[in-house]
């Protein structure tokens, strides 16, 4: 039986306020003309703010110029209110990454101004964002400095919505007991405060915790108290309305899962009489889903039927494609039971279909997602390289002032005293070294970015060769799956898609690689380095390689010491392990070993990965952390990769004061040593930001 429960969120996202009237702008375009650097920078933040909405594109522009002014002079602390508009508009744009880092920003700005108003507001809008993307453990972690601050401030209803949001995270995570602990706080401030709405939907985010723990009994004291609380006759909002349908929901499920089938019956047609009056029509539909499961448990296959295509009705007319898959799993389950199972393929050929068509556009969508940040990127950058340049020209034009300067002085000079001849012909040679100094470091710099560009043309093209493949098996196999698909047989079926599954993740794995390079060149990687236990982050990412490793049948013992403890940046070092993971899988034989050991010396600690594969030849060798020489071989199994790997390995080892080797003879494997200091590096050495 489907069980869709209704968890009840009462945080919501703080939005700046929106100024979007076209008279409201024109009379701040035509105040921008006459007004002082610090009311110009206002007036262009009220700007951004009045677009922002509407036209992101434009709010961004004139946040820029509101920036550039700030950074100068602030004297009423705008900056922060501003990197929290921006992050805002990145996020209207998508770009999650760009909001993230601006929302930020702004947060550590609140910090310094003690400003805890905003400091709860800012990580209430981060947490909400990485529990968007499903990254739990950094949404409770800004849900809680949120919680901080709103406690500092004495805002109670603030503390009950982050209690609240606490309890919806440690759900997701699993962490039951913890998630029952923040819903029992937050419905204590609630009650305390005679926010009945927010109370009664706290009761019900208990009662689902006790549901989740299979605790039937328990659940349904607490939604019966909701439903005790509530008079369906005299709701007095929408939200009332969605609780006590909830209640009925969740109470039905509670008592089938207790083998009561008429009462769930009865709470069932209560929710559903609630949600077709408020015309919620997804609710109404996973009723009726719920409602079919349940005629289809006690066998009586009409009212199954009925109830189950009243809701794919509602799920094709509303477009609920979500409900719509629930659906067509209910009906194949239904008529596989007696024996048909020619309808129940069927129904299953349609979930199949739908869900494939889901996964290909939300594949889709992260694709456009992936080229609108690679393009907005690509604009920033271009953006900094005129600022850059502009820079550069007025620093000429300053340098060139000073030299007239100079030169009518030295005349005056000379002519009021020649005897200062030989001084000022000293003070001449000491210019013309500085500016032979500079000729050459130009000249140097233009060499240097010369080896770059030879570096990325060379990069590229390997890139271009290794896509080719995994491209044109993607491409060939989808043809042929979709011109002879009812021919072929199942079995025939699967093996395509995994062709195509494979030649995806191929591809996934290229572009990864050659974003993460992108962004270090750019220097776009911060380094933040911390003390890291090298045994936990292995196992991450040994964990997260597992199914490589099952697809390939390759085993991976991990022995490393519980001493073996180092000093670096966490992301880096997770790049650094799962490329190496990643090498040794690739080049091993299938039924073989790899090993992860480690030895720990006075100041560092050294990390081996080692595989039983094809080897390495030495003039091979010597290429493989070289980006001016990428090199490219395809694995065991006819994997292919860009070689980027090794390269990216180098320079994130190389920024974390750290280095990496191999020892291989042909035919007789690799080992990749890596050695990582243990503690604060020496301050003389300026790592990279």
């Amino acid at each position: 039986m489907n069980r869709i429960l209704i968890l009840i969120c009462l945080a919501f996202w703080p939005y700046s306020q929106l100024f979007a009237q076209d008279s409201r702008v024109d009379s701040l375009l035509s105040m921008s003309v006459v007004l002082t650097d610090n009311e110009l920078a206002t007036t262009f933040y009220e700007l951004s703010l009045s677009l922002q909405a509407e036209y992101p594109d434009s709010a961004l522009y004139f946040a820029n110029r509101a920036e550039l002014m700030l950074q100068r002079n602030d004297p009423e602390s705008l900056l922060p209110f501003l990197y929290k508009s921006k992050g805002q508009i990145y996020n209207n744009k998508l770009l999650v990454e760009r909001s993230l880092l601006y929302f930020k920003k702004a947060y550590d700005e609140f910090i310094k101004l003690e400003n805890y108003t905003e400091i709860g507001n800012c990580a209430l809008i981060i947490g909400n964002l990485y529990y968007d993307m499903a990254n739990f453990s950094e949404a409770y972690f800004f849900f809680m400095q949120s919680l901080n601050a709103y406690e500092r401030e004495n805002d109670q209803l603030g503390i009950a919505r982050m209690e609240n949001n606490l309890g919806n995270v440690s759900h997701e995570m699993g962490r039951f007991f913890e998630a029952e602990k923040h819903y029992q706080k937050a419905y204590t401030i609630y009650r305390e405060n005679g926010l009945s709405t927010e109370e009664y939907g706290a009761l019900s985010n208990i009662g689902m915790i006790y549901y989740e723990r299979e605790l039937y009994d328990s659940a349904l004291i607490y939604y019966q108290e909701v439903m005790n609380q509530l008079d369906p006759d005299s709701l007095v909002s929408s939200t009332q309305r969605y609780i006590l349908s909830g209640a009925y929901n969740n109470s039905a499920l509670a008592y089938s899962e207790l083998g009561e089938r008429q009462l769930a019956l009865d709470y069932f047609r209560k929710g559903l009489v609630l949600a077709i009056g408020a015309d919620d029509q997804l609710t109404t539909g996973s009723v009726y889903v719920n409602l079919g499961s349940l005629f289809g448990e006690m066998k009586i296959q009409d009212s199954a039927l009925f109830y189950l295509h009243r809701a794919l009705r509602i799920a094709q007319q509303r477009e609920f494609p979500l409900l719509e898959l629930e659906v067509y799993e209910e009906l194949a389950r239904l008529h596989a039971k007696p024996g048909s199972y020619a309808s129940a393929y069927n129904w299953m050929v349609r979930y199949d279909t739908l869900y494939k068509s889901l996964f290909y556009e939300e594949q889709s969508n992260k694709i456009m997602q992936l080229r609108s940040r690679y393009e907005q990127e690509i604009s920033e950058n271009e953006i900094l390289q005129l600022q850059s340049e502009s820079q550069v020209q007025r620093m000429l034009n300053k340098l060139f002032i000073i030299f007239i300067v100079v030169i009518v002085a030295l005349a005056i000079i000379i002519a009021v005293n020649l005897r200062s001849k030989k001084l000022t012909n000293q003070m001449l040679a000491e210019r013309n070294l500085q500016i032979s100094n500079a000729i050459q470091k130009l000249s140097e710099s233009e060499n240097e970015l010369q080896k770059l560009n030879k570096s990325k043309d060379r990069i590229f093209s390997v890139v271009a060769h290794d896509l080719r493949n995994p491209v044109a098996a993607v491409t060939g196999f989808s043809e042929l799956l979709y011109d002879n698909f009812e021919e072929f047989p199942v079995d025939t079926q699967k093996e395509y898609l995994l062709q195509i599954l494979q030649g995806t993740q191929r591809i996934q794995n290229l572009l990864e690689n050659l974003l993460i390079w992108a962004r270090s060149q750019m220097k776009a990687v911060k380094y933040e380095p911390e003390t890291l236990k090298v045994k936990v982050l292995l196992a991450e990412c040994v964990r997260e390689m597992k199914a490589n490793l099952d697809h390939k049948k390759v085993d991976c013992l991990l022995k490393i010491e519980p001493s073996c403890v180092v000093f670096a940046d966490k992301a880096m070092m997770y790049t650094v392990f799962r490329n190496l993971i990643a090498n040794a899988i690739k080049f091993s034989f299938p039924g073989c070993k790899i090993r992860i050991t480690s030895e720990t010396f006075e100041n560092g600690c050294k990390i081996m990965v080692s595989d039983d594969g094809i080897g390495i030849q030495p003039e091979i060798q010597e290429k493989l952390f070289t980006a001016n020489e990428v090199v490219s071989t395809p694995g065991t199994t006819g994997e292919s990769g860009s070689g980027l790997g090794l390269v990216i390995c180098k320079e994130f080892l190389e920024r974390n004061q750290g280095k990496i080797a191999v020892e291989s003879e042909p035919g007789n494997g690799a080992t990749f040593i890596v050695t990582l200091p243990s503690s604060l590096p020496d301050p003389s050495i300026s790592a990279s930001p």
